[in-house]
This record gives structure tokens, C-alpha cells and sequence, in this order.
């Protein structure tokens, strides 16, 4: 919701060629445990795409699956209908092990697949972008209750695309005042033990705060955008991208 954010959704939508005006969908499942969920980050995101991207006049629903059980199920057909009626769908922050246990294998999984594969723009940020992966990481419960280290099976939303990406934003993470918390709170040094326990296969993307990675499937390519990097690690290597610049798909291989 920064300006940085605006400028990179606004360069998304007319990369797509989305025309106005665009209906965009927000998921609230990354924080459908939350007391306050109908008032929390979904809400402010509703106010930022109607403010800042008010000239493509945005026409924005709120898809209110919050689990897979009870009112508001991302097994109801009715929020699997509001998926398909959507140009762009962004979800986000909250707890990427929650949104894994209630969009796996759900209504609302699958026909966001569908989505994306006959053109649907995905935006996906913090949490979400954590639970795509093929392995995710349990940033709550390492970082908040103190678990041992260990990785999750993720909803691998690339496999289809035939890449195997483990994503970790927040790679650059600054909050900790006498402590490490880049790397998405786990620190440099946590997160080698945690890369050592992947499979050498997996490629580890590493997303800088503000900034984004766009993958353009028709193009073939990947740019990056924002006030940071990306950092792609596999086994022993690592290659860092810039922002402002564009890249061929096969890099994320």
C-alpha cells in the first residue's frame, strides 16, 4: 500500500492490459483466523485500490472465504463463482500455514488456478506468496512459538509451470532492533540451516520488502520491480536480480 505498491500494481494492470473498468477480487483466507478479519489488512487494501488506482476505476469484491469448514468456506461455490468473475485477484499477508490448511485442495483453489491459466492476474504478497511455494515455511510457528525448524508442504501453484520455487519475502527484513530478522524473521543464520534441509531441486527465491518479482508467461519473462532485489539461491549458487530489469523465464530454473 506504499507509492511503491502503487506503481507496481499499476504496471502489472497495464502489462496484463487490463481495461477499466478492472474487477479486482481481494481473498481474505490468509487471515480468515483473525477476530478482526472483516476489519484487518483486506479492508485497507479495498480502500488503497479505490484511491490509488482510482483512473482504472476498479470494481473490488471482497471474496470472504475464510475456511474450509462453516460460513464463509473456500468450498463454497459461491466464492469459487467470485473467483472466475475477477480480472485480478490479490491476496496477502496473514498465516501462510492457515491459508495452506483451508485452500488446499478447495473450491476456491482450484478454480484460482483455472483463473490464472486462461489469463487472471494473480497478485500475491507476504503470507501468500510464503504458502505458493513448493515448500513453505512456518514463519508463525518457528518464529512466534518457538518450533523447531521445518518446512510445510506448500500449495505449489508453479509445479504446473514446471518450476519448483520455494518463496520467501520479506528477505531484507529490518525490524529486529538488536537482532536478525532478514531472511522473513528467521535470520542469516537460522535460514542455512533451514536452506540445508530443502531439496537441493528447489530454487529459493528471496524477495526483498517493496519490491516485486512479475512473471509475464506469455513473454517468457521475469522483471523485478521496486526499491529492492531478488535473490535466486539453488544448491550452492546464487544470482541476484535487479530492479528494473527484465529476464528470461528459464532464470528461475
Amino acid at each position: 500500500m506504499s507509492p511503491t505498491g502503487r506503481k507496481i500494481q499499476e504496471h502489472v494492470i497495464k502489462l496484463a492490459k487490463l481495461k477499466a473498468p478492472v474487477r479486482m477480487g481481494i481473498l481474505e483466507t490468509p487471515t480468515g483466523f483473525e477476530v478482526n478479519a472483516i476489519n484487518s489488512w483486506p479492508a485497507r487494501m479495498k480502500a488503497f485500490y479505490e484511491k490509488s488506482l482510482s483512473n482504472f476505476k476498479p470494481q473490488v469484491t471482497m471474496i470472504r472465504a475464510w475456511r474450509k469448514d462453516g460460513a464463509h468456506s473456500t468450498n463454497d461455490p459461491s466464492n469459487a463463482e467470485l473467483i472466475k468473475a475477477q480480472d485480478m485477484i490479490y491476496c496477502g499477508a496473514g498465516s501462510p500455514s492457515y491459508a495452506i490448511k483451508h485452500l488446499n485442495d478447495s473450491l476456491v483453489w482450484k478454480e484460482m488456478i483455472s483463473a490464472h491459466q486462461v489469463g487472471v492476474v494473480l497478485s500475491l504478497g507476504s503470507a501468500t506468496a510464503v504458502a505458493v511455494s513448493k515448500y513453505t515455511l512456518p514463519v508463525y510457528e518457528i518464529f512466534k512459538t518457538g518450533q523447531d525448524l521445518f518446512w510445510l508442504p506448500g500449495l505449489d501453484l508453479f509445479s504446473s509451470y514446471g518450476l519448483n520455487l520455494t518463496i520467501i519475502p520479506h528477505w531484507n527484513n529490518q525490524e529486529g532492533e538488536d537482532f536478525d530478522t532478514s531472511r522473513c524473521w528467521m535470520g542469516v543464520k537460522r535460514f542455512e540451516k533451514l536452506r540445508q534441509m530443502l531439496p537441493t531441486e528447489t530454487t529459493i527465491l528471496g524477495v526483498d520488502e517493496q519490491t516485486a518479482l512479475m512473471v509475464n508467461w506469455v513473454n517468457k519473462e521475469v522483471e523485478i520491480m521496486g526499491l529492492g532485489t531478488v535473490t535466486i539461491s539453488k544448491k550452492d549458487t546464487e544470482k541476484i536480480l535487479t530492479s528494473g530489469r527484465k529476464f528470461p523465464l528459464d532464470t528461475l530454473k
